[in-house]
Protein backbone atom coordinates (compact mmCIF):
# COMPACT_ATOMS: atom_id res chain seq x y z
CA UNK A 1 0.00 0.00 0.00
CA UNK A 2 1.52 3.74 -1.22
CA UNK A 3 0.94 6.25 0.88
CA UNK A 4 2.16 10.19 0.34
CA UNK A 5 3.48 11.26 3.52
CA UNK A 6 2.16 15.45 3.70
CA UNK A 7 3.51 15.95 7.07
CA UNK A 8 3.89 14.08 10.75
CA UNK A 9 0.27 14.47 12.06
CA UNK A 10 -0.47 12.18 8.59
CA UNK A 11 1.58 9.54 9.43
CA UNK A 12 0.96 9.59 13.11
CA UNK A 13 -2.66 9.29 12.24
CA UNK A 14 -1.33 6.24 9.31
CA UNK A 15 -0.07 4.33 11.95
CA UNK A 16 -3.05 5.01 14.66
CA UNK A 17 -5.51 3.62 12.18
CA UNK A 18 -3.21 0.32 11.08
CA UNK A 19 -2.84 0.06 14.87
CA UNK A 20 -7.13 0.25 15.24
CA UNK A 21 -6.99 -2.32 12.69
CA UNK A 22 -4.96 -5.02 13.56
CA UNK A 23 -6.36 -4.58 17.32
CA UNK A 24 -9.64 -5.18 15.71
CA UNK A 25 -8.77 -8.25 14.19
CA UNK A 26 -7.16 -9.87 17.02
CA UNK A 27 -9.80 -9.12 19.48
CA UNK A 28 -12.74 -10.61 16.70
CA UNK A 29 -10.10 -13.64 16.62
CA UNK A 30 -10.00 -13.77 20.26
CA UNK A 31 -13.35 -13.69 20.99
CA UNK A 32 -13.86 -16.34 18.52
CA UNK A 33 -11.61 -18.73 20.29
CA UNK A 34 -13.11 -18.08 23.23
CA UNK A 35 -16.27 -19.16 22.14
CA UNK A 36 -15.12 -22.04 20.78
CA UNK A 37 -12.71 -23.29 24.05
CA UNK A 38 -16.20 -22.69 26.10
CA UNK A 39 -18.32 -24.88 23.42
CA UNK A 40 -15.08 -27.71 23.33
CA UNK A 41 -15.25 -27.97 27.07
CA UNK A 42 -18.90 -28.55 27.27
CA UNK A 43 -19.05 -30.89 24.44
CA UNK A 44 -15.59 -33.08 25.76
CA UNK A 45 -16.75 -33.14 29.51
CA UNK A 46 -16.43 -36.95 30.59
CA UNK A 47 -18.52 -36.21 33.89
CA UNK A 48 -21.91 -36.80 34.49
CA UNK A 49 -23.45 -33.51 35.00
CA UNK A 50 -25.96 -34.20 37.56
CA UNK A 51 -27.20 -30.87 38.72
CA UNK A 52 -25.75 -28.79 35.55
CA UNK A 53 -23.70 -26.47 38.10
CA UNK A 54 -20.57 -27.78 36.43
CA UNK A 55 -21.08 -27.24 32.32
CA UNK A 56 -23.48 -24.02 33.35
CA UNK A 57 -19.76 -22.71 35.28
CA UNK A 58 -17.95 -22.93 32.51
CA UNK A 59 -17.51 -19.60 30.43
CA UNK A 60 -14.84 -17.09 29.80
CA UNK A 61 -13.59 -13.51 28.76
CA UNK A 62 -11.60 -11.57 26.40
CA UNK A 63 -9.21 -9.00 28.51
CA UNK A 64 -7.43 -5.98 27.07
CA UNK A 65 -5.43 -4.15 29.73
CA UNK A 66 -7.14 -5.69 32.50
CA UNK A 67 -10.74 -4.61 31.06
CA UNK A 68 -13.58 -6.93 29.66
CA UNK A 69 -14.43 -6.97 25.90
CA UNK A 70 -16.74 -9.84 25.63
CA UNK A 71 -18.06 -12.68 28.49
CA UNK A 72 -18.63 -15.84 26.92
CA UNK A 73 -20.64 -18.63 28.37
CA UNK A 74 -22.19 -18.68 32.02
CA UNK A 75 -25.51 -20.18 30.21
CA UNK A 76 -27.98 -22.10 32.27
CA UNK A 77 -30.33 -21.18 35.25
CA UNK A 78 -28.60 -22.71 37.75
CA UNK A 79 -26.15 -22.28 40.84
CA UNK A 80 -23.39 -22.35 38.10
CA UNK A 81 -23.90 -19.61 36.17
CA UNK A 82 -23.21 -17.04 38.95
CA UNK A 83 -20.27 -19.28 40.71
CA UNK A 84 -18.54 -19.16 37.52
CA UNK A 85 -19.39 -15.55 36.44
CA UNK A 86 -17.79 -14.91 40.12
CA UNK A 87 -14.81 -16.83 40.10
CA UNK A 88 -14.06 -15.77 36.79
CA UNK A 89 -14.71 -11.76 37.69
CA UNK A 90 -11.87 -12.97 40.71
CA UNK A 91 -9.05 -13.41 38.07
CA UNK A 92 -9.86 -10.22 36.27
CA UNK A 93 -7.71 -8.02 38.49
CA UNK A 94 -4.64 -10.45 38.45
CA UNK A 95 -4.00 -9.32 34.35
CA UNK A 96 -2.99 -6.09 33.89
CA UNK A 97 -1.62 -5.57 30.35
CA UNK A 98 -2.03 -6.59 27.37
CA UNK A 99 -4.35 -9.04 26.09
CA UNK A 100 -5.85 -12.18 28.16
CA UNK A 101 -8.10 -15.00 27.54
CA UNK A 102 -9.93 -16.78 30.39
CA UNK A 103 -11.68 -19.50 30.25
CA UNK A 104 -12.24 -21.10 33.80
CA UNK A 105 -15.29 -24.14 35.04
CA UNK A 106 -16.18 -21.66 38.38
CA UNK A 107 -17.57 -24.49 40.69
CA UNK A 108 -15.16 -25.30 43.33
CA UNK A 109 -15.51 -29.13 42.39
CA UNK A 110 -14.14 -28.58 39.13
CA UNK A 111 -10.57 -29.37 39.69
CA UNK A 112 -11.31 -32.36 42.56
CA UNK A 113 -13.27 -34.11 39.33
CA UNK A 114 -10.27 -33.29 36.98
CA UNK A 115 -7.28 -34.30 39.08
CA UNK A 116 -8.79 -36.83 41.91
CA UNK A 117 -11.76 -38.64 39.48
CA UNK A 118 -9.56 -38.17 35.99
CA UNK A 119 -12.60 -37.08 33.91
CA UNK A 120 -11.76 -33.94 31.82
CA UNK A 121 -13.59 -30.76 32.50
CA UNK A 122 -10.90 -28.29 31.04
CA UNK A 123 -7.58 -30.02 30.58
CA UNK A 124 -8.37 -31.15 26.84
CA UNK A 125 -9.98 -27.29 26.10
CA UNK A 126 -6.29 -26.06 27.71
CA UNK A 127 -4.80 -28.48 24.68
CA UNK A 128 -7.08 -27.42 22.15
CA UNK A 129 -6.25 -23.30 23.29
CA UNK A 130 -2.38 -24.29 22.84
CA UNK A 131 -2.63 -25.66 19.36
CA UNK A 132 -4.94 -23.11 17.84
CA UNK A 133 -3.32 -20.11 19.42
CA UNK A 134 -0.60 -20.20 17.81
CA UNK A 135 -2.89 -21.01 14.64
CA UNK A 136 -4.72 -17.64 15.36
CA UNK A 137 -1.65 -15.48 15.64
CA UNK A 138 0.25 -17.03 12.88
CA UNK A 139 -3.08 -15.67 10.73
CA UNK A 140 -2.81 -12.38 12.04
CA UNK A 141 0.82 -11.79 11.03
CA UNK A 142 -0.12 -12.60 7.69
CA UNK A 143 -3.11 -10.73 7.99
CA UNK A 144 -0.62 -7.94 9.02
CA UNK A 145 1.77 -8.32 6.33
CA UNK A 146 -0.33 -7.92 3.50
Amino acid sequence: MAFKLKNKKGLEKYFANQIKRIESILIRELEILVAKLENHAKRSAEYEDQTSNLKSSIGGVVLKDGRPITFRGFSGTSDGTSTGLEFLNSLISEHGRGYVILVVAGMNYASYVENYHDLNVLKKTELKMERDLPKILKRLKLTVEK
